[in-house]
């Protein structure tokens, strides 16, 4: 137990209390004849902040031990399984033991080994080139090693390894040079591999490969029975640590003569060749096994705190899809032991954070580690010159982290930090994310790097890689591709991106009776991508300063970028070369690093853009007006925000009003980016029909449907005065004697376009209108003042919610998402993309504006165990992702945009939701803006069965999105967008012409803006949406009886479905005789919803705009 020092409290009017040596306080009184008072008094003090932050932190711990002592149990393999394997391994012990020593010997370039075995070598042909003399000896043991030896293995595809020593004398000393130890290991194990393919507690045998390196093979079985389907066992080959010298595998010793891999002649005289540092690992990876397994033994012994720990590292690398092995982790613990960092008397909480502390400032790049303690080995210096990563064993010649690329490291590193950052989040229940969310690849990264012929690719980096290289992978061609392109990305993007983490599709394995090239062509294709976690404020600059022109740098960067490069003058005066890149538009601008990685890859390696395939940009399509020339929606947002200050200033300005505005406050989406189509500002109807400084709807049979102008609302604050009238009517006739002065005084003192209604005034500014509305919080009050028997009382209604929303609560809410904006650009279009996703699936109606926001800004306030994403796309997988797995039922979200909400007070949002009467509302979505009603913005909707029909919707687009991108990789995924019409009852099909955005459609073609004349004196038609006025009828009049879904943006469809009740035999009454029919039922008469009646009202109440209702059968 950790001691920690008492500290002590400043009592009211006290000196400072000072503790004894038993923690108690001392009596500070000199009454003898009541020190119980004293010590009553003491006892019921109010403690300290320091002690209540002791008490929380307390808490927390205590939260996550209990919860870690619960997945440690249920990852536990379980003591049948445990019991059965055992009576398995000793029946596979048994036989293995039994396999006689061969006295005659084989020439492995031959095939008659193979043939005598009826197995294949677990090689390739390449490695087969020199002449191999095999003689099999008999070995002495076979050992269970790995995690399951040590303890700490998890139930969860578990794998067992079983270790074979190999005889020394099975090798000579010349194996070690050009594969041919590894030829001899592949045909020890074929022969290992032959004597069990018929062994009957064995279902099935297969050649797989350790850690995906193609020159380390190793038998995968599967055991027969029950027993196979909760684990596999690997048979792995070491050889003798007498067998060699370990100083012959030194990272500067050459073992791989260049002569034999690239099959050229040798001079006489010449050297042995450059270091091959990567093909003597994999030498020594066999040398060290037995001591490094007998070093972790030792450390781990009846250390349970340390398996423990050992296991959660294990979930949670497993959990992030990290290429980091079980025993990289065992031995780095091993090390923190060592060096003691960590120790068994921590608990297995204490080892896991002191884990991720040290590797948050670790720098195995250029700071490797070491297990050895001697100075009798290799410098450190001699393996970074070798390694791009160095974790040396206890022998100090084998780097654990020899098959390590940077990436792997950058992001254990990263992903080490963010857990650290978790666990000191009190708001969080960090145990959920750490442990128990599974991080996919589609979520993970901003930009997916693929590659659509792989093959090509790999042997143009073959073709031009340097023999220094070639001669140090050797064999081992994938990893030399994999560190050629994240060098290349990595120099190409820079400070663009935080983290580049190649992506190595899952392992191969084939039947041991197939050669491995055979199997290769059956259906095996070699895949490789890469994974990019953008910067959100670099990855957009269209420009990269390079070195200035008189600096030798400046000849490496020319070189490395070629014709790209070119000299510029900065503003700050500076001369530097520089590289450009072609983008305007915000949202081209995020598309810089696909520019950059297909220029760099068709400088370097000639690969074609036509054969790159990325992942980051595939729905920006979905927020560019077509209508206008394929125009962003955060070009036009920013124009309406533009005229929205400007128009902010003249109503400042304005005088001669009864009271001067203090504030105005926007409230659409479009004032935090959130309106997938802002106005354009633009009047195409170039002869209007006016009244005053407003446009009327044309009454002519022919006349077009004006474009849809949609208003961008406002909230007025005027100064404060107690001269409000005190009944509502009196005080809605000031407001609207208010809204027509502020009309006339905008047209008289700043020439601008405005019309006044009761409720608003409507203002023309830059061609866009902007619906202003005088708001007090006294009208709050009055709409929910009641007057019952001469008794005014204050009573809570929807008139009064919504006003209040409206009024007080959107302006604050609408001001936090703009900041969320500002601070994370992604968020506005992910919102725009969510928005259109929802409406194209005809469930935009059903989801309140607000709410469809804060579920994607939750994305980015509350990212654990990811950060926020950087690209729209990125966001809007996250969020159907958050929709599809939450279960609303039981979570809820508090959205904290500012760190306005303490810990205290989420935990009291958390009693109010579990308290909730009928799961009202069903989706919980809290806020610091919510007022004194939590969840207030889906107090009414979504309602359950619309959020569990959007949640099916939601895996369903995922499923398709990950297949159709990380699979398939498809150039269009709008299908993704497409709705189906099968579930619904009754489809009512409109006029296309009469559909406002319709030339916003999946399927419309983009178009530009006729370069007319336009009436910029006159406020257009504004907010004319003939299809939701046609929806407000039918939901007016039917909605007891169905509900309606349509889609907002271009939809030419409305669906029906009929509400469960509809189909039940009703008894006549008065109140509910609305459509009914007679039906006999048992010779009396009853009612029942006359549903043919109902559908002949759908085509009447839309006559002239519905094309057709048809009835889905």
């Amino acid at each position: 137990m950790v001691k920690r020092e008492l500290k002590n409290s400043v009592e009211e009017e006290t000196a400072l209390d000072v503790a004894n040596e038993n923690g108690k306080r001392p009596i500070q009184s000199s009454n003898k004849d009541g020190p119980k008072r004293m010590k009553t008094k003491s006892l019921y003090r109010q403690p300290t902040a320091a002690e209540l932050q002791e008490t929380e932190n307390l808490f927390n711990s205590n939260l996550f031990r209990l919860q870690v002592e619960e997945v440690l149990q249920e990852v536990k393999v379980k003591e049948k399984t445990v019991k059965r394997f055992q009576e398995w391994y000793n029946i596979l012990k048994s036989h293995l033991l039994s396999i006689p020593e061969d006295v005659k010997e084989y020439d492995l370039t031959e095939k008659a080994f193979e043939k005598h075995l009826k197995v294949k070598l677990p090689v390739t042909n390449e490695i087969r080139k020199s002449k191999v003399i095999f003689r099999f000896h008999k070995f002495t043991d076979v050992e269970i090693v790995g995690s399951y030896m040590l303890g700490c293995s998890i139930d969860s595809k578990l794998v067992i390894d079983l270790q074979i020593t190999v005889p020394a004398e099975t090798y000579t000393k010349n194996d070690s040079v050009n594969y041919k130890y590894h030829l001899k290991s592949a045909a020890y194990l074929a022969y290992i591999a032959s004597h069990l393919r018929k062994l009957e507690s064995i279902e099935e045998i297969k050649y797989t490969y350790l850690h995906n390196c193609s020159t380390k093979p190793l038998i995968h079985i599967k055991p027969n029975g029950k027993l196979g389907n909760h684990l596999s066992v690997h048979i792995n080959l070491v050889c003798d640590s007498d067998t060699y010298k370990l100083h012959r595998f030194s990272p500067t010793r050459n073992n791989l003569r260049e002569s034999w891999l690239l099959s050229v002649e040798q001079q006489e005289g010449a050297d042995v060749g450059p270091p091959t540092p990567h093909y003597n690992s994999s030498v020594l990876t066999d040398l060290t096994a037995a001591e490094n397994q007998t070093f972790l033994n030792e450390t781990l012994v009846n250390k349970e705190n340390l398996k423990q720990a050992i296991i959660l590292l294990k979930i949670w690398v497993r959990q992030r899809k990290l290429q980091v092995s079980g025993h990289v982790m065992s031995m780095l613990i091993a090390y923190l032991v060592q060096m003691k960092r960590i120790n068994n008397i921590m608990s297995s909480y204490q080892i896991v954070r002191n884990v991720w502390i040290y590797l948050k400032s670790s720098e195995w790049d250029t700071k490797g580690i070491s297990l050895h303690k001697g100075q009798d080995t290799p410098s450190m210096e001699e393996f970074h010159a070798h390694f791009p990563i160095v974790f040396l064993d206890r022998s100090g010649y084998y780097n654990v982290c020899w098959q390590m690329c940077k990436g792997t490291y950058f992001a254990l590193r990263r992903e080490s930090g963010l857990a650290v950052d978790m666990l000191d989040n009190g708001k969080i229940n960090s145990f959920i994310p750490l442990f128990m969310t599974p991080v996919s690849i589609l979520m993970q990264f901003d930009h997916i790097l693929k590659f659509k012929n792989f093959p090509k690719l790999k042997q143009a980096i073959l073709d031009r890689a340097p023999k220094s290289s070639k001669v140090n992978y050797g064999l081992d061609q994938l990893a030399l591709v994999t560190d050629t392109l994240y060098d290349l990305l990595s120099k190409g993007l820079g400070e663009r991106a935080h983290l580049i983490l190649q992506i190595v599709e899952e392992e191969f394995s084939w039947p041991v009776t197939k050669t491995v090239n055979n199997a290769k062509k059956n259906g095996y294709v070699e895949n490789l991508s890469f994974g990019f976690i953008l910067d959100a404020v670099n990855a957009i600059s269209v420009v990269d300063r390079g070195p200035p022109a008189n600096l030798p740098d400046a000849e490496l960067f020319r070189a490395f970028w070629g014709d790209k490069s070119e000299l510029r003058r900065f503003q700050d005066g500076a001369i530097t070369e520089a590289c450009v890149w072609d983008a305007r538009a915000l949202a081209e601008r995020r598309a810089v690093p696909r520019q950059l990685v297909d220029y760099l890859l068709a400088l370097k390696y000639d690969i074609p853009s036509t054969e790159l395939y990325h992942i980051c940009s595939q729905l920006d399509e979905l927020t560019a007006r077509k209508g206008a020339g394929g125009q962003q929606m955060e070009e036009s947002a920013l124009a309406v925000l533009q005229a929205f200050d400007e128009l902010r200033r003249d109503l400042r300005a304005l005088s001669q009003l009864p009271l001067d505005i203090s504030a105005v406050y926007g409230i659409s989406p479009v004032f935090s980016y959130c309106e997938p189509f802002p106005a354009l500002g633009i009047n195409l109807d170039r002869n209007p029909r006016r009244r005053a400084n407003a446009s009327l709807i044309k009454e002519l049979h022919n006349a077009k449907l004006p474009e849809y102008t949609p208003v961008n609302k406002a909230i007025v604050e005027l100064s404060h005065s107690g001269k409000w009238p005190g009944e509502l009517d009196a005080f809605r006739c000031l407001k609207a004697a208010f809204h027509l002065q502020i009309a006339e005084r905008l047209s008289s003192q700043h020439a601008l376009p405005a019309h006044a209604y009761p409720a608003h005034v409507d203002v023309l500014r830059n061609g866009l209108v902007f619906r202003l509305q005088v708001a007090h919080p006294k009208e709050i009050t009055l709409v929910r003042r009641e007057v019952e028997r001469g008794v005014v009382r204050h009573k809570e209604s929807e008139e009064s919610a919504a006003l209040q929303c409206d009024t007080v609560l959107m302006p604050r809410l609408r001001g936090a998402l703009h900041g969320l904006h500002q601070k994370h650009p992604a968020f506005g279009p992910a919102v725009c993309l969510f928005v259109r996703w929802l409406s194209c699936h005809l469930l935009g109606d059903h989801w309140p504006r607000s709410v469809s926001e804060l579920l994607v800004g939750a994305v980015f306030t509350l990212p654990a165990p990811l950060q926020p994403p950087t690209q729209p796309a990125a966001a809007l997988y996250r969020a159907l992702k958050l929709l599809a797995t939450t279960d609303w039922s039981t979570h809820m979200l508090a959205v904290d945009f500012n760190d306005d909400m303490s810990r205290e007070d989420i935990t009291e949002l958390e009693r109010k939701f579990a308290a909730r009467e009928n799961q009202t509302p069903y989706l919980f979505i809290a806020t610091a803006y919510d007022g004194p009603q939590p969840s207030v913005w889906s107090r009414r909707s979504p309602t359950k069965q619309v959020v569990l029909r959007t949640q099916l919707v939601a895996r369903g687009t995922l499923e398709y999105l990950e297949k159709a991108l990380l699979v398939d990789m498809v150039d269009s995924i709008l299908p993704a967008f497409v709705p189906s019409l099968s579930g619904y009852d009754v489809l009512i099909y409109l006029q296309k012409r009469l559909v406002p955005h319709c030339t916003e459609r999946l399927d419309a073609a983009q178009s530009s803006l006729a370069e007319e004349a336009v009436v910029d004196d006159v406020i257009p038609v504004v907010e004319f949406h003939p299809v939701d006025r046609y929806l407000d009828e039918l939901r007016s009049a039917y909605g007891e009886f169905a509900l309606f879904f349509h889609d907002r943006y271009g939809g030419d469809v409305i669906a029906v479905l009929w509400k469960p009740d509809v189909k039940e035999i009703k008894e006549f009454q008065t109140l509910n005789a609305n459509a009914l029919e007679q039906v006999s039922v048992g010779g009396e008469t009853k009612y029942r919803v006359n549903k043919e009646a109902i559908v002949e009202d759908f085509q009447i109440l839309g006559d002239g705009l519905v094309k057709e209702v048809i009835i889905n059968k």
